[in-house]
């Protein structure tokens, strides 16, 4: 990694190093991602690792990367019911209203029967529908400009193995 980072996020990131995804990842940059998009805030929050989500954060990892399916770290906060976890994301800016292929993290917290993140999550974007009413359309342009750029480059890479 390029700059100092402290020993426990080095250890942790060793740690991913380890996994199959991310054997080929060069973590010079905080923000590497696999093949599939997620970067190491992805599986901090998936093994539930709340000082190295911490870490990560404070490091400046991007807390709205999309990985598999569009999935943010959010989303798999949500998926996964870690209250601890989606608040610190949410209070670092995470974005409530970013899609997969068509769901923002609340829908993933009520498919998971998580329903004190629903409670909670309800109560923040209720605060960003007031400051901005046109979200989810904002929303919904950036998640079709994403599914528009991963099929161009799908194209692209076809059309140069021809």
């Amino acid at each position: 990694m390029a700059k100092m980072i402290s020993p426990k996020l080095k250890t942790f990131i060793d740690k991913i190093r380890s996994l199959p995804d991310f054997e080929s990842v060069d973590f010079q940059d905080i923000n590497s991602t696999n093949s599939e998009g997620e970067n190491a805030l992805h599986v901090a929050v998936r093994w539930k690792e709340t000082e190295a989500v911490q870490l990560l954060i404070k490091e400046g990892i991007n807390i709205n990367q999309p990985g598999d399916l569009g999935h943010t770290p959010l989303h798999e906060a949500c998926s996964s019911g870690n209250m601890e976890i989606v608040k610190i994301l949410v209070e670092a800016g995470a974005d409530l209203f970013a899609l997969t292929e068509g769901d923002p993290p609340f829908t993933l917290a009520r498919f998971g029967r998580h329903d004190e993140i629903c409670n909670y999550l309800a109560v923040e974007m209720k605060k960003k529908q007031t400051e901005d009413p046109q979200v989810w359309i904002r929303a919904r342009i950036k998640q079709l400009r994403a599914e528009i750029k991963r099929l161009e480059k799908r194209l692209n890479e076809q059309a140069s193995n021809l």
